[in-house]
């Protein structure tokens, strides 16, 4: 069920690996729709060019799940904020990036070993530079979760996918 090309088979028990891939099942099983394709994929922590591998991921896989092209430009905007939070926050040594998709959404789930603090998304003021990430990933996900786990934290932006050709 899990793609990771690259990997070891199965990680050690209580590995920094195994405790992204738990953490993120637990938030992925949440869905009350069954799963029709997952994809898991593992970055460096300490290199800012994994926010970038993430977009790249994301949106290889959506395109070929038929995802409609804005959607797959938002699913791409969302790993990149999402991913880009937890490089810059967590000093993790691995990123977790889950992509779900069900008859009716598409779900990313970025999960790492943070020991700080998912914060709710805040209007920054209009001469702060930054600050509005997260409030770009609320806006373009129908649902938006964040929660602690043990070992880290696990943050999910859910989008429900238009038909083709239909409006949302």
């Amino acid at each position: 069920m899990f793609a990771d090309f690259g990997r070891d088979p199965e990680p050690e028990l209580g590995s920094p690996d195994g405790r992204l891939t738990d953490a993120l099942w637990g938030v992925l099983k949440q869905s009350s729709t069954p799963l029709q394709a997952l994809g898991l994929w593992s970055l460096p922590g300490g290199d800012l060019s994994s926010a970038c591998a993430a977009r790249h991921y994301v949106r290889t896989v959506a395109c070929w799940w038929d995802v409609a092209p804005e959607q797959v430009e938002a699913l791409e905007l969302i790993a990149g904020e999402l991913v880009g939070n937890a490089l810059k926050y967590s000093d993790s040594r691995l990123i977790a990036v889950a992509l779900s998709r069900t008859a009716r959404t598409a779900c990313i789930g970025v999960s790492d070993e943070g020991q700080g603090c998912v914060a709710a998304p805040v209007r920054p003021g209009p001469e702060q530079e930054g600050g509005r990430g997260l409030l770009i990933v609320e806006a373009l996900a129908d649902r938006f979760g964040r929660r602690k786990l043990e070992g880290g934290f696990a943050v999910r932006a859910e989008m429900v996918l238009k038909r083709r050709g239909s409006p949302r």
